[in-house]
């Protein structure tokens, strides 16, 4: 918790010693997310993660806390992994996409042209789907499952991310790394990750 608490206050002191920005209006983004997972449950022998790839989209503001600049949004963004087993002569493919809806803060740090920022997401569940294959023996078998809304619990994380505006046309381009500090269910015994490559306009 420390280690948190720290990666929150840094970029606040690094803020308050720099000029005030000029924060943009509002704004929309679309992007892509490179999604993974980490955890003991998922270290099995024989079985490797891969990113679950998705697009996702949202709304931002820019916004004073004080003497604080923060950049806050909201917006619909993906959680998930992929799962290759094999092992004993059976192949077993699961395919995880969740689909949260996000609400999220940053604070910008300019560093020349371009700016880092780190903030944090609070995120509900709200659909998606898993797929599962299993090859065994000659036979394959395989099922697809839509998630409910609330299937997962709620995610709360930390983002870090790395901006870049394009001249004065009111485009941005960044990427952005998402860390859960929550599991999505109760002894689920891994977290989500990734990363989020994203497009924006601010009006």
């Amino acid at each position: 918790m420390k280690k948190v608490l720290l990666l929150i206050a840094l970029p606040v002191c690094l803020v308050m010693g720099q000029d005030q920005p000029e924060l943009p209006g509002w704004g929309v983004y679309v992007g892509y997310g490179m999604m993974g997972a980490s955890g003991d449950s998922l270290d099995i022998d024989g079985a490797e993660i891969e990113t679950m790839n998705a697009p996702g989209f949202g709304i931002s503001k820019g916004v004073w806390m004080g003497s604080i600049p923060l950049q806050v949004g909201v917006g619909i963004h993906p959680r998930g992994y992929k799962l290759e087993i094999d092992a004993d002569g059976a192949n077993m493919h699961t395919e995880v996409n969740a689909q949260y809806l996000d609400i999220w803060a940053q604070m910008p740090y300019p560093v020349g042209p371009a700016f880092l920022s780190a903030g944090f997401n609070l995120g509900t569940h709200v659909g998606g789907t898993t797929k599962m294959e299993l090859e065994l023996g000659g036979y394959e078998v395989s099922d697809e499952v839509d998630h409910e809304s609330g299937d997962f619990g709620l995610d709360f994380g930390l983002n870090f991310g790395l901006g870049m505006p394009i001249g004065d046309t009111g485009v941005q381009v960044g990427v952005l790394y998402l860390m859960s500090l929550t599991e999505p269910m109760e002894d689920a015994g891994f977290t989500w990750n990734g990363l989020f490559f994203n497009a924006g306009y601010s009006f």
